[in-house]
């Protein structure tokens, strides 16, 4: 399981069902991945303990430092602990719940808090002033046991029955339950059975429940893949003759409530009749596309896999440009690798589109395409020709038009 998951995204201390203990935990990922600003849902991580090689799945949605940096919304910040601003929820010692602070004044000597109450009247609490030097968790904490189901992994929480803070550290199965593991401060374990709403649901179930989303999805799909499941966890196995039939399988899987998530292990049927040549010339044809926002791009592939790299406008991530890659018959992985421009470094586009037609109808050029992008107070022109005629008649042309002499190549000529 390890090799398939290369890329290295974190290290983060997670309790060991092995060691029993916290230790230090590698997380990785399949694909790579950024985590600035937080990850989308149900990307599949794996959890390797440095100590004993123990590994374990878990799914972004589960990470604190996966999180959406806006996403801050059930997290309370503890009076005394934390500093206060309007809008925040705010729990008290001893109070039956966390409240939404309306209003907040401090002066050298007190302090006074103004919190709604849920359709009562606001209440005032005043009190000497706070001083918090350190904050901890400035998002807040999440408070345990009562919001047990929603912590995420490395998540700060506060134990309300104990008065203890702490890091959420893992999630195991003792004998049918399923536990969250806090680590508190003073060192000690503890160990909090969810609700049983966020229990995960029988094995059997969940297996028997894929198997007819598949069979909805295309008529006898599912007979070729082999389905396993753990924790409310999904494993695909098999063979499919598209990335596109896999990222359908994946999304199909996904939108079944109660699931934590799909591990997709199927794999694109290599197709003797297609070399990687027949490969590059269907993938050359989606990025030689006028409606494709890239420029300076290059292609290789090797045993059917493909490594796209190239630049874009800020603004305007090419998307679609994977999406039609995938759905070739017989790539059997794309990798895309996408530099951004500010768009205040490309400029003058309505120039560039207008020697692209011009371009693109001359007799002359027929059988080639050429892309004309202004960058770096230079124009680019890319794309393919037939033979070198055309490549310095495209040349002069541009000049002609863009009245510059600026002008840089990036022609492919095609083999006849």
């Amino acid at each position: 399981m390890r090799q398939l998951f290369p890329y290295k995204l974190y290290s983060l201390q997670l309790y060991c069902r092995l060691c029993q203990r916290v230790m230090l935990h590698e997380v990785c990922s399949m694909d790579e991945y950024s985590t600035y600003g937080g990850m989308e849902r149900g990307v599949p991580l794996l959890c390797v303990c440095k100590s004993c090689g123990t590994f374990h799945v878990v799914f972004s949605q589960e990470f604190a430092f996966c999180r959406k940096e806006d996403d801050h919304s059930e997290y309370a910040k503890v009076y005394g602990y934390n500093r206060i601003f309007a809008g925040d929820w705010l729990y008290f010692d001893g109070a039956p719940r966390p409240y939404v602070v309306k209003s907040f004044f401090q002066s050298s000597e007190k302090e006074v808090i103004i919190y709604k109450r849920n359709g009562l009247p606001d209440e005032k609490f005043e009190g000497p002033r706070k001083v918090v030097e350190r904050e901890i968790a400035p998002e807040g904490y999440r408070l345990l046991p009562a919001q047990c189901a929603q912590t995420l992994l490395g998540d700060h929480v506060y134990h309300v029955l104990r008065k203890e803070f702490g890091v959420a550290v893992g999630v195991v199965k003792d004998e049918d339950k399923d536990k969250l593991v806090a680590l508190m401060d003073n060192g000690t374990m503890v160990f909090m059975s969810y609700p049983r709403y966020a229990e995960n649901p029988p094995n059997a179930e969940v297996i028997s429940v894929v198997r007819k989303r598949l069979e909805l999805m295309s008529n006898g799909l599912s007979e070729e893949l082999s389905v396993e499941a753990g924790q409310g966890i999904v494993y695909l196995h098999g063979f499919v003759n598209s990335l596109a039939t896999k990222r359908s399988l994946n999304a199909c899987v996904n939108d079944i409530a109660g699931l934590r998530g799909c591990v997709n292990l199927v794999q694109v049927q290599k197709n003797p009749s297609l070399s990687d040549s027949d490969l590059e010339r269907k993938i050359w044809d989606v990025l030689d596309d006028a409606s494709s926002p890239i420029f300076k791009y290059n292609l290789e592939v090797k045993s059917a896999n493909a490594k796209v790299t190239f630049f874009y406008e800020d603004e305007v991530y090419p998307t679609e440009i994977k999406s039609r890659i995938e759905s070739i018959i017989g790539v059997a992985s794309i990798r895309m690798i996408g530099t951004a421009i500010l768009k205040q470094n490309l400029g003058k586009q309505e120039l560039c589109h207008k020697i692209m037609d011009k371009l693109a109808k001359f007799r002359l050029m027929k059988g080639s395409f050429v892309r004309v992008t202004y960058v770096g107070k230079r124009f680019l022109v890319e794309g393919h020709v037939k033979n070198i005629f055309q490549r310095e008649l495209a040349l002069l042309i541009v000049a002609a038009l863009a009245r510059s002499v600026a002008v840089g190549s990036r022609f492919r000529i095609l083999k006849s």
